[in-house]
């Protein structure tokens, strides 16, 4: 349905031809003190915890700017016109007057102006809002901080982990391969001691019972092999760069 869309029919044939063989194998050599360092460039839930420290840091100074005393400087300049007709004064019952004080481009200035400008100096006392508000925004910079060292030690946690299950199941695989091989090589004497006539076809049988067994061991290792390489990745915050996945270029869904 995702691949077809619309064009899904109940006469629809898909080949799926993997890019990637799922047997390949390639044994990483990995620094647990890069992939940390990695991982603390690339985590997305650090650089929120780093932005909410910036943000919690700067109410703190606007906090503690709000204990200070205050020097205000107002200014206002002020322009008086008239325009258009005088409205009744003597007589109300007389009509409109007709004294006419031209349109409104002739008011500016024919009132005159006038301008003020005074300081306003304020000692707060004793302010217990202010400092209550910088005791509480200093207790929430400490709280942002301490969450920022919980999440890098969750994160160094987490690489940890996921470099030593990916190393394990390195070296599952090659046990698995190991073993393999070596029920190929008893089923293989097997057949050959039942051609001489040393051995049944039930032993036989058993043998083809361990080699199989083996063969699926072996696909297990290689299933715990790709799911941890791509749990490091994501423990690295690596996941989508190492796909060649931008999110700016990735398309909604239908």
């Amino acid at each position: 349905d995702l691949v077809l869309g619309p064009g899904l029919r109940a006469a629809s044939t898909l080949e799926i031809e993997p890019k990637d063989r799922p047997d390949e194998f390639i044994a990483y050599t990995i620094d647990v003190e890069q992939a940390v360092q990695m991982a603390f460039e690339n985590r997305p839930e650090l650089a929120a915890a780093h932005k909410q420290i910036e943000r919690d840091t700067i109410n703190l100074q606007f906090a503690k700017n709000q204990r200070l005393p205050g020097l205000d400087l107002q200014g206002s300049y002020r322009i008086d016109g008239l325009s258009g007709f005088a409205n009744p004064v003597d007589n109300p019952f007389s009509g409109p007057n007709d004294i006419d004080l031209g349109p409104w481009e002739d008011s500016i200035g024919r009132d005159g102006e006038s301008w003020t400008i005074r300081g306003l100096f304020s000692i707060p006392v004793p302010n217990r809002s202010a400092r209550r508000t910088v005791s509480k925004t200093e207790i929430e910079l400490r709280r942002s901080e301490t969450q920022l060292r919980q999440g890098e030690q969750r994160i160094i946690l987490e690489v940890r982990k996921a470099a030593r299950d990916l190393l394990a199941a390195q070296e599952g695989i090659e046990a698995a391969d190991t073993a393999r091989k070596a029920a190929a090589e008893q089923l293989r004497a097997e057949k050959i001691r039942l051609e001489y006539g040393e051995s049944t076809p039930f032993s036989v049988l058993q043998r083809e019972e361990d080699y199989v067994d083996r063969e699926t061991e072996l696909i297990s290792a290689y299933r715990v092999y790709r799911s941890s390489a791509t749990n490091l990745d994501r423990a690295q915050g690596t996941i989508l760069r190492n796909r060649n996945i931008k999110i700016d270029q990735v398309s909604a869904l239908r």
